[in-house]
């Protein structure tokens, strides 16, 4: 069976796509695969990144070892994989002192995670906007229900459907293969579906910035992806005198050894992990709307002490900061790549 068979969406709208040409509103494209000589489904779904839906088919359907083919050379230049392995969890519990209200940092334990495929860099404005043209923000199936009266304020700064920062639908000019940012947990997990994938957990990306540095039966971990030592020319912190976000592509001495790009700097990222904090017995602690743990600092973190491996932050899942963005990944487990990525 090919996708071709089983892809049921109209292609009319990918058309000016397939052939080559630009979104509105981007100037230098992420790189992306080119397959010539696939079929046109196979090509529209190695462009938007959603070749998951191939080796992860629905309902046990199995697809044609040509397009098994494409799916994995196209997963093996865009993510990287991941052995699962062991990660010590880090936090903060609130309690009181002669100077107030403090937050006091402690190892809440450690955690087993699952081998993955992640993305290698976080999903560019470009990528974000192949979503939105395809009815993201219209798919009903994509968003929890309870938010659905929600997602009509996901809008841009003309009301369009679509990040904070955008306008009439698109990016800024020239920030193409920038990390989206102005999204919502809520639209950065419906993007996520809707290539099949998903957020990484807290762990899972933790787990992805210091594994090869980490032997099989204890957690030693390095605070960097690259060592122990803060240094601005690996990762687009306030230190690298940017002050704003850049293209995915920067940075790249910080890069992991498997070639994860930006896990530090850049853009804090939205995981699938809830964000709860301890309290001692005399705090109560309030939200009022749930929270997210975010990770890997940002453009305008100050302090090194937030752009490690193992500190973490967090934000309310329907905030849209300037400094937010994520990247995806999917589970391994099941998966056997050997065999279809040699031709």
């Amino acid at each position: 069976m090919t996708f071709a068979t089983f892809f049921s969406r109209p292609l009319s709208a990918f058309r000016a796509t397939l052939s080559g040409s630009k979104a509105d509103g981007s100037d230098t494209q992420p790189p992306i695969l080119d397959f010539t000589d696939a079929p046109p489904d196979i090509r529209l779904l190695v462009r938007n990144r959603q070749y998951a839906h191939i080796v992860r088919p629905i309902d046990g359907v199995q697809f044609d070892p040509d397009s098994l083919r494409y799916a994995w050379k196209a997963i093996d230049h865009d993510m990287a994989y991941v052995p699962g392995g062991k990660v010590t969890l880090c936090g903060e519990y609130a309690t009181t002192s002669d100077e107030g209200f403090i937050l006091v940092p402690q190892t809440i334990g450690t955690a087993q995670t699952e081998s993955i495929y992640l993305d290698r860099w976080c999903v560019t404005n470009a990528d974000y906007k192949r979503f939105v043209d395809d009815g993201g923000y219209d798919n009903l199936a994509l968003w929890p229900e309870q938010i659905l009266p929600s997602v009509l304020q996901f809008v841009d700064k003309t009301g369009a459907p679509g990040p904070a920062l955008w306008s009439k639908g698109s990016p800024e000019k020239g920030t193409a293969a920038h990390p989206v940012v102005g999204v919502s947990w809520y639209e950065a997990n419906a993007y996520a579906q809707w290539a099949c994938k998903r957020l990484p957990t807290s762990a899972e990306w933790q787990r992805a910035g210091t594994w090869g540095k980490t032997s099989s039966d204890t957690v030693q971990e390095s605070k960097y992806p690259w060592g122990n030592s803060f240094d601005p020319q690996y990762a687009n912190t306030w230190a690298s005198g940017r002050h704003q976000t850049v293209s995915v592509h920067e940075c790249q001495g910080g890069n992991t050894p498997n070639g994860v790009r930006q896990l530090i700097g850049n853009v804090w990222e939205w995981m699938n992990t809830q964000y709860l904090l301890a309290a001692t017995e005399e705090i109560t602690v309030h939200t009022t709307d749930p929270m997210a743990e975010i990770r890997g600092g940002a453009f305008d973190s100050y302090f090194h002490t937030h752009t490690t491996c193992q500190s973490r932050s967090a934000q309310a899942l329907s905030s849209r900061k300037n400094n937010v963005g994520f990247r995806c990944c999917f589970s391994a487990t099941g998966l056997d790549p050997h065999g279809v990525l040699d031709s």
